[in-house]
């Protein structure tokens, strides 16, 4: 309990003191910025490697999660870009793409910087082709992800057919009931891969798992929050007129981003706290070989 608490009470403390709000704007900022060059980019890639269904579906599954007011508007956009973007990957304009996604990278690097220290950071040139290349490793890992996601139910068709009926009804059920842990699962792997990537590679032993699992709960809480806010509230664009879908958008890439950056000094308290108790076991392991062995 004294671990967990330590932990917290760093995180916030860390938070404030390196200017976590302010971080959190920048990266959703530069998120929007970084997304639909990400878009183009995934699109001709899944063109390019034949797997443009594949694509299609990553786009859809990306944003299933943010509310269909908010949705509705972009959808117009992101038409526009599947429309245009051939499966050509060797192009100005989609080595531009990538160069751009590669912000929103850089956005979620500054705030695991901060969190683990400035001392840390390697080379900014290493840190940049770094980028590009978790962009493209992205990339092709959404698209693998979604065709691993196709193959689901005609496997489930298979083993009916070749299993007893009460196997196979069980096996169905079962099947139904993790269809809904597959969005969480996958986000969730998606949140551990950043924080696996980016975390400086000075920093030995470091924890991830605290981090994806808080940036997950916030991720998926923002977007029923957000959901059930514009369900119920039908004069929100009366600020903001036909601006306030991408207003919400913004705000919706703030909050995730918030999330994103505690998630990051959380894992950075919890390696503190995982050092200062891995000392203190030393400690009492080496007392307690004195006391044992006692000089004469």
């Amino acid at each position: 309990m004294d671990r967990h608490i330590f932990a917290w009470k760093r995180t916030l403390k860390q938070f404030g003191r390196n200017g976590g709000m302010a971080a959190a704007g920048n990266m959703a900022f530069l998120t929007m910025l970084s997304l639909f060059p990400f878009i183009i980019f995934l699109v001709a890639l899944s063109g390019f490697l034949g797997q443009t269904e594949r694509g299609l579906e990553a786009i859809t599954f990306l944003f299933d999660v943010l509310p269909p007011e908010v949705s509705s508007v972009i959808d117009g956009p992101i038409k526009g870009i599947i429309a245009n973007t051939g499966p050509s990957i060797l192009t100005g304009s989609i080595l531009f793409a990538i160069w751009t996604a590669a912000f929103g990278v850089e956005a979620a690097r500054e705030a695991l910087l901060k969190a683990y220290g400035r001392d840390n950071a390697s080379a900014a040139w290493l840190r940049r082709l770094e980028s590009l290349a978790i962009v493209v490793l992205g990339a092709i890992s959404v698209i693998i992800a979604m065709s691993v996601q196709v193959l689901g139910p005609p496997l489930m068709v298979a083993a009916s057919a070749v299993l007893p009926e009460d196997i196979s009804t069980g096996f169905e059920t079962v099947w139904s009931y993790l269809g809904l842990l597959v969005s969480p699962a996958l986000i969730m792997l998606g949140l551990y891969a950043v924080y696996l990537s980016l975390t400086p590679r000075r920093v030995k032993k470091a924890s991830r798992l605290p981090g994806t699992l808080f940036s997950l709960f916030v991720l998926l809480a923002t977007a029923k929050g957000l959901s059930v806010y514009l369900k119920y509230v039908d004069n929100y664009d009366m600020t903001y007129g036909s601006l306030a879908g991408v207003v919400i958008l913004q705000l919706f890439c703030f909050f995730v981003s918030i999330g994103f950056v505690i998630g990051a000094e959380l894992n950075a308290a919890y390696t503190v706290g995982n050092r200062r108790l891995r000392r203190a076991m030393e400690r009492q392991e080496k007392e307690k070989s004195e006391e044992d062995c006692p000089e004469h």
